[in-house]
């Protein structure tokens, strides 16, 4: 299965690089503005797209992309959505770059954070046209214009989505509310699972599927993408994740899942824990080892981290079942499975 899986993740990689040069030249300037005779130097382009190419060239999963060529196997459209894959790849990266500059995030994937390399402004910037640049995909495909109304839409609905999410994110952490668990899981949907959903729909669209598989697939794959994200809340406050320090959420003061559920069962530790979280901030997260290790600690001690993996796998088991029940057994639907059950290790 990995193999498999590796295989499409290649070619994906083609795509992206095809989508976004290493080398600007003025004809993709042309394709990407509309301008017939683009003017200004080439370095100057380079220069305010540098942020934009400097993550993607990070790597990263890439799994959402696979997700939607996976979609369109799954109703036999073959790899009709493979040059249509940076439509999901390339506004997770222009989301990242924005989440760090709110967050104030110091690290991504492994290397410093854009913005600290690049400035605010041309991070924004830069995030900013990786949310735009890819459509313009939809404009040059192949497919029938109702497909492209189609992808234009479920692109945009689940970009709203996905701000929405980010928007009670910000909202939660800059504040003493602590949201219910069922508020969680929906923020969850609109940021994470938003562009699990916008893989599977545009990945069935591209494909040639009907309207219903389009909403069957799009749920599961939501779903996916909050079993992943619960996950990421997990492992961040145990072995931690790639490319980012163990319990950097404790420093971003974020109320996951494991927080809530802690604060939930043992009120009294609110302002224990916002002391933590204020201290953490305040001294960055080289200098306080101290901070995150009490946070943690508190979360081990009401076995609230465990209870939020085990939420997670609830979520990823009920997709997989889904896949299994409603799909015929194919190459797809197997590599589908193989991703709920392998990327949560």
């Amino acid at each position: 299965m990995k193999d498999k899986y590796n295989d499409r993740l290649q070619k994906i990689e083609k795509q992206l690089r095809n989508a976004f040069p290493a080398k600007i030249t003025y004809e993709w300037v042309k394709t990407i503005s509309g301008q017939e005779n683009p003017v200004g130097e080439l370095d100057e382009y380079d220069t305010f797209c540098k942020p934009a190419k400097e993550l993607l060239n990070r790597g990263g999963k890439r799994w959402r992309p696979v997700l939607m060529l996976l979609s369109c196997e799954l109703v036999d459209g073959g790899e009709s959505a493979l040059p249509l894959t940076p439509l999901v790849e390339f506004p997770h990266n222009g989301s990242l770059v924005i989440d760090d500059i709110e967050d104030k995030s110091e690290w991504r994937r492994g290397e410093k954070a854009v913005h600290l390399l690049y400035g605010d402004d041309f991070a924004i910037n830069a995030g900013n046209l990786l949310y735009y640049l890819p459509t313009v995909l939809i404009d040059n495909s192949s497919l029938k214009d109702s497909q492209k109304l189609l992808l234009y839409k479920y692109y945009s609905e689940n970009m709203r989505r996905l701000h929405f999410g980010q928007g009670f994110d910000i909202l939660w952490h800059n504040s003493n509310i602590v949201p219910d668990p069922e508020e969680y899981e929906q923020m969850c949907r609109f940021k994470t699972g938003a562009l699990a959903r916008m893989a599977a729909q545009l990945g069935v669209v591209a494909g040639g599927g009907d309207s219903e598989t389009t909403e069957l697939l799009g749920i599961v794959c939501e779903n996916m993408g909050v079993g992943f994200q619960i996950m990421d809340d997990v492992i961040n406050l145990t072995s931690g994740n790639p490319g980012k320090g163990r319990g950097d959420d404790i420093v971003e003061g974020k109320k996951s899942l494991p927080v809530i559920y802690h604060l939930k069962k043992n009120p009294q530790d609110i302002f224990k824990m916002d002391a933590l979280f204020k201290a953490a901030k305040e001294k960055g997260f080289e200098k306080s080892t101290n901070e995150i290790d009490e946070a943690i600690d508190l979360l081990i001690s009401s076995d609230s981290i465990n209870l939020a993996k085990k939420r997670a796998m609830e979520l990823l088991d009920a997709s997989a079942k889904t896949i299994s029940d409603n799909f015929k057994k194919s190459e797809a639907s197997d590599l589908i499975i193989f991703m709920l059950q392998n990327f949560v290790k």
